[in-house]
């Protein structure tokens, strides 16, 4: 067997595999090993108009020439 059909042959089998898994099964394969699901509420989040974070207000030069005039005047 060349190694072309390994390869060929072990994706196949991969898709066959993964083709046969569903959410259903993966959810009563973790019940069957004794996973507990909790019943948990909701937590609701709110939605806010306005940022939670105020914006900071940046002091410092913002071009090398305003840098340059705050060294000139220090």
């Amino acid at each position: 067997m060349h190694d072309h059909e390994l390869w060929a042959s072990l994706n196949s089998r991969m898709v066959e595999f993964l083709d046969s898994v569903t959410l259903q099964k993966l959810v009563e394969d973790q019940l069957a090993k004794g996973v507990v699901i909790e019943n948990t509420p909701m937590v609701k989040k709110a939605i806010f108009t306005s940022p939670l974070v105020k914006p900071m207000r940046v002091n410092a030069p913002n071009s090398v020439f305003a840098l340059g005039n705050a060294f000139l005047k220090s």
